[in-house]
C-alpha cells in the first residue's frame, strides 16, 4: 500500500522532496495534473517502464508519455526546430501531449517518437525540476477504466502498488490532455503554422 501525503502548501517542499527519493531508487509515485492523477517513475529505467505496463495492463508495444519540466529539457531529448519550439512555447505548460520526435534513446518510447506534457501545474514542474529527468505520466487507472480525477477515485489495486501517493484534490480541468502530433506534421511543414 501507498505512503499517502494530503498535499498542502505548507507541505509541498517535503513532499517534493520525498518524491524525489521514490524516484531515484527506481519507485513509483501517484500524482495530480491539470488533467488526471497519473503515474510516474523515471521514463529512462527499463523496469520502471516494465513495472508500469504491468500495474496498468498494457502491453510492452504500448509508449507512455512523459512529463518534462521546461522547453530545456525538452530539447535533451526530442527534435525541436524553430517553428515547433515557437509551438511549445506557446501551447506549454498546459493540458496538451505533443508528439514530437527523439534524438536519443529513452526508456518510455517504443519508437522515435514520444508523446512529452508540461503540466499546468506548478507541483509538477517542481517534481521534474528537482527529480532532473523526465516522469512517466500516465492516468492511474487499468487500461479501459475511468482516469481518476480526484483522489478517492482511484482503485485499491493501484495504490497498493505505489510507493507513494500525493491527495492534491480535484484535478484542474478532469479530461484527457489534447493531442498535437508534430512528429507527423514534420512531413507537412505548412500545416505546421496552423497551431501558430
Amino acid at each position: 500500500m501507498a505512503k499517502i501525503i494530503k498535499l498542502e502548501s505548507e507541505n509541498a517542499r517535503a513532499a517534493i522532496k520525498e518524491i524525489k527519493t521514490v524516484l531515484q531508487k527506481g519507485g513509483l509515485i501517484i500524482y495530480p495534473t491539470d488533467t488526471f492523477y497519473e503515474i510516474g517513475g523515471d521514463a529512462t529505467e527499463p523496469a520502471v517502464i516494465e513495472r508500469i505496463k504491468k500495474i496498468k495492463d498494457i502491453g510492452e508495444e504500448k509508449p507512455l508519455s512523459v512529463m518534462m519540466a521546461d522547453l530545456q529539457m525538452i530539447d535533451d531529448y526530442c527534435i525541436v526546430d524553430f517553428v515547433e519550439e515557437l509551438i511549445l512555447k506557446k501551447y506549454l505548460p498546459g493540458p496538451y501531449t505533443f508528439i514530437l520526435n527523439i534524438h536519443r534513446p529513452i526508456a518510455a518510447a517504443t519508437d522515435t517518437t514520444l508523446g512529452v506534457r508540461v503540466p499546468e501545474t506548478g507541483f509538477c514542474n517542481q517534481i521534474c525540476e528537482e527529480f532532473g529527468k523526465p516522469i512517466v505520466i500516465t492516468s492511474a487507472n487499468k487500461i479501459g477504466k475511468k482516469p481518476p480525477t480526484k483522489f478517492s477515485e482511484i482503485e485499491k489495486d493501484i495504490l497498493d502498488n505505489i510507493e507513494l501517493a500525493i491527495d492534491g484534490g480535484q484535478t484542474k480541468y478532469g479530461k484527457a490532455p489534447t493531442i498535437i502530433d508534430l512528429a507527423q506534421k514534420k512531413r507537412n511543414q505548412t500545416s505546421m503554422y496552423s497551431f501558430l
